[in-house]
């Protein structure tokens, strides 16, 4: 059981989903021709999040690449703040999509109260990563509440098996995420 709920877990790691949802959203503007050099800004944050892990993890900052321990999260939320931002500015100069501006937008403010909230207590960063994006993609048409659902509750559970969360600490993750970037980018990149 434990065994499978790692595998679930990696399987909705917060990077692994950000990089899929910003390529399904390239894709879905793309039409004929990718524009790759948004697609790139768009992925190039949540690689940065992972090369900058493997740093902090080979220098001994990082315990492992999960953050486990509360306290060893905060720089690597820090740079994922400074990295998320710095992709805002970037596909906002290049007029990108507004649902990847503004999610991109989300990445980067939604983190930054992830760090304020970690300081003090220790939030599901896993069911942030995948809450967000779910409410990205059901703004931009893929409703699909049975399947979406499935997969928070699958992730859920793995970080409960796994004894990496409270109930209250996965379930204050993912309705943040939820409804955070769903009212970011409804009212400040779609306006619907």
């Amino acid at each position: 059981m434990i065994n499978l709920a790692y595998l679930i877990s990696q399987f909705f790691h917060p990077l692994v989903v950000e990089i899929t949802t910003f390529t399904i959203l390239n894709l879905t503007f793309a039409g004929i021709f990718v524009d790759y050099k948004i697609l790139f800004i768009s992925i190039l944050p949540g690689i940065s999040v992972l090369a900058t892990a493997i740093y902090l993890k080979k220098i001994g900052t990082l315990s492992d690449y999960n953050g486990i321990i509360r306290h060893e999260r905060l720089s690597l939320i820090s740079f994922g703040v400074i990295y998320h931002g710095i992709g805002f500015l970037l596909l906002r100069y290049l007029d990108a999509a507004p649902i990847i501006q503004g999610l991109m937008f989300c990445y980067s403010l939604n983190t930054g109260f992830v760090w304020i909230i970690t300081t003090k207590w220790k939030i599901s960063i896993h069911l942030i990563g995948l809450g967000g994006p779910l409410a990205a993609l059901w703004l931009n048409g893929a409703q699909y509440p049975i399947i979406m659902f499935t997969f928070i509750f699958l992730l859920c559970y793995s970080r409960l098996i796994l004894k990496a969360h409270t109930p209250m600490q996965v379930i204050i993750g993912s309705l943040f995420s939820i409804s955070f970037t769903y009212f970011q980018l409804k009212y400040l990149f779609l306006y619907l």
